[in-house]
């Protein structure tokens, strides 16, 4: 146990290091995650939450962001796109968590979500329903 807490400690230190890449690719595949609360003390208005697909053992890709604005908030979370040999967003049945908290262009928390409706797991034209982000 001990070293998966190392390995996310050291996952998250080294994609805490520089500024954030948000950019996405909009692969016509995509499903809606409904995040209708998240505690005041973790996130402000104007923050960022997103989510981050794996490219190779230490490369991540933005799959998907929102701005918080203090009410109910809709992140597309972006698919693969199957027609091109990359990857480019989430494959079928990929877990899309943890939902990242990013404020002034660095990761501050990963933040943990209970869900309402859905799962975790990414499916083309989906729909998850978070009802807290902790």
């Amino acid at each position: 146990m001990n070293k998966i807490v190392l390995l996310i400690f050291i996952t998250l230190e080294i994609f805490s290091q520089e500024k954030i890449d948000l950019n996405f690719v909009n692969t016509g595949s995509n499903m809606t995650v409904a995040i209708l609360n998240t505690s005041d003390t973790l996130v402000n208005f104007g923050d960022t939450l997103a989510v981050f697909y794996d490219l190779s053992i230490n490369e991540k890709k933005c799959g998907g962001f929102v701005i918080w604005n203090n009410d109910r908030v809709a992140l597309t979370v972006w698919g693969n796109d199957n027609t091109s040999e990359l990857k480019d967003g989430f494959l079928n049945n990929e877990e899309y968590l943890p939902i990242y908290h990013i404020k002034d262009g660095l990761i501050r928390k990963e933040l943990e979500p209970v869900f309402m409706a859905g799962s975790k797991l990414y499916s083309h034209n989906g729909i998850s329903v978070i009802e807290n982000l902790k």
